[in-house]
């Protein structure tokens, strides 16, 4: 079974159990005229991703949220996640990923979105790959700071933020599979 087809069944079966719902409607922030809402259903960053993308709103297909200005940053996590709130579902995950577990924490990262990754808003340490193990492959929001960033390994449960943009352009990225098979 492929990538798309495991996404696939995944969404479709999360679709059919009614899994994911999102308690308002998106927030539409009109500096990019794109929407955003928080999904408080804890999944891995692959199913983030899935479900993300099996999402729309107002005719536009949702992916997981790309973040390329302090002022989107800043709107993103003060209105829409909510600020430095702790939560019992953990920090959100990004539409950020790094598609080769042999790279350096810092380099190598892209959007799901295939945007230019040309500004970030890591937090100080960061990124640092502290999990090595797991390949620290993932973005997620740290709500302890004012919206700084994080890496992490996609496995850890977490809600997760959708972009309704209408521009999604799907890529490759690398899969739980091929960081396991960088520890057979």
């Amino acid at each position: 079974m492929n990538r798309w087809q495991r996404v696939a069944l995944f969404t479709l079966t999360i679709g059919l159990l009614g899994a994911v719902a999102s308690p308002a409607e998106p927030i539409y922030w009109p500096m990019n005229g794109h929407h955003y809402e928080v999904i408080e259903t804890a999944v891995s960053w692959h199913e983030a991703e899935a479900l993300a993308e099996a999402r729309t709103w107002d005719g536009k297909q949702g992916h997981l949220c790309t973040i390329t200005s302090q002022e989107e940053n800043d709107f993103v996590f003060w209105e829409v996640v909510g600020g430095n709130q702790q939560t019992p579902l953990g920090d959100p995950w990004l539409g950020g990923y790094q598609n080769s577990p042999n790279s350096p924490p810092d380099e190598n990262w892209h959007w799901v979105t295939d945007e230019p990754w040309d500004w970030t808003n890591w937090d100080d340490g960061e990124p640092n790959d502290y999990d090595e193990p797991y390949a620290e492959l993932f973005l997620n929001f740290q709500l302890w700071g004012d919206g700084f960033w994080n890496d992490h390994h996609g496995l850890n449960y977490k809600t997760f933020v959708v972009e309704y943009s209408g521009d999604v352009v799907r890529t490759e990225m690398v899969t739980l599979s091929d960081v396991k098979a960088l520890f057979d």
